[in-house]
């Protein structure tokens, strides 16, 4: 015999709605991306970097811990940074560029323009996530980001966890090709 469910009553469809409803994205700070209502609770409190208060200025390595990969920004939010990334994969293959970086919220828009090598690198501009902590380049960029690059290497899905906040930290950060990684 087959039974059939109880119809949800009012208080039930009340609770459902209120809880897609903490669900729904708010605006923080007059920032563009969307923050969830959580998110604006934990940033109130504390516990999240209000998107509108982190720099990007410091000394960044590779999350993966081999310290043999680097990023770096010198400047900030307001007239923006100069940046240098170096990210290695063994001995001869390599990434290594600089160029300028403005951050909205927790998006990075970064655009590198010289190699390590000091050959002009054209058609490298993308948007890398950063929440004041650690900033993550994405999967996938343009094909002029080969430029910065030797061999097989790619600058595709590197992330950087903050070392040392500041521009002197970024102005100590050193790459293979280029003494100062960060200059500016």
């Amino acid at each position: 015999m087959m039974r059939r469910a109880a119809p949800i009553g009012l208080s039930a469809s009340l609770g459902v709605c209120l809880l897609l409803g903490g669900c729904s994205e708010t605006r923080a700070g007059g920032d563009t991306a969307a923050v969830t209502p959580l998110d604006a609770a934990a940033i109130e409190a504390g516990v999240l970097a209000d998107p509108q208060d982190i720099d990007l200025a410091g000394s960044f390595a590779d999350t993966a811990g081999t310290g043999s990969d680097a990023f770096c920004a010198r400047g900030d939010r307001r007239k923006g940074y100069a940046v240098g990334v170096a990210v290695s994969f063994g001995g001869a293959s390599q990434c290594e560029a600089q160029g300028t970086a403005t951050l909205s919220g927790e998006q990075a828009t970064i655009s590198l323009d010289r190699s390590g090598k000091g050959s002009a690198v054209s058609g490298c501009r993308f948007s890398a996530r950063f929440d004041g902590n650690g900033l993550a380049l994405p999967g996938s960029l343009p094909a002029g980001c080969l430029a910065a690059c030797s061999g097989r290497a790619s600058l595709a899905g590197a992330s950087f966890s903050l070392i040392e906040p500041g521009d002197d930290a970024a102005a100590a950060a050193r790459g293979r090709s280029l003494d100062r990684l960060c200059s500016g």
